[in-house]
């Protein structure tokens, strides 16, 4: 592979609020309810969901490169960060991303729980999560974020062309278990 810069060393899995339920007891009552439905409506089933009650702080991984002259110090469009920071509401973030390039905005709430759509049908809870309104966009995720001073505040996973939401760096510091160098 030409384009292959590392592989991935260390990753957090994701909790899912839902997924289909693996218990005897309740896959039996699905089946015997998809039969009662394939008497009154048999275009319909129906499947038993297990929810969980955990839910995920970060949403991150780390790359172990293949070569350390693939990687850079600098952050495209930003330059180097100058070290990390505790976030806070109000105050101005920026970065770079792969798909929207190179966008700002400001803190508008921490300390949040929310839902987030993993895929299709998948569903997964957050929590001490950071909402900005900074324009993100599939792609962009990963990209670590920065505050006027260039000091590390969070890493971007989730967002639109309206908002962002991203994980405190010291999260994504501890639960990988790294210290960033700068």
């Amino acid at each position: 592979m030409s384009d292959r810069i590392g592989v991935l060393h260390r990753f957090i899995p994701l909790v899912r609020g839902e997924e289909i339920s693996d218990c005897q007891v309740a896959q039996n009552m699905a089946r015997s309810l998809n039969r009662l439905m394939q008497i009154f409506k048999p275009n319909y089933g129906v499947r038993l969901y297990k929810r969980q009650s955990t839910e995920n702080v970060v949403d991150c991984a780390l790359c172990k490169p293949d070569n350390p002259e693939f990687i850079s110090p600098e952050i495209y469009e930003i330059g180097k960060i100058t070290g990390l920071e505790q976030v806070s509401p109000g105050i101005s973030v920026e970065k770079s991303g792969r798909t929207s390039g190179l966008t700002s905005g400001r803190v508008s709430a921490v300390g949040v729980t929310l839902q987030v759509q993993i895929s299709e049908t998948e569903i997964g809870w957050f929590s001490e999560q950071v909402v900005c309104d900074m324009n993100s966009q599939p792609g962009d995720s990963g990209s670590l974020i920065v505050n006027n001073n260039k000091k590390a505040v969070g890493l971007l996973f989730a967002g639109s062309d309206k908002f962002t939401i991203f994980s405190p760096i010291e999260n994504v510091c501890k639960n990988l278990g790294v210290e960033l160098v700068y």
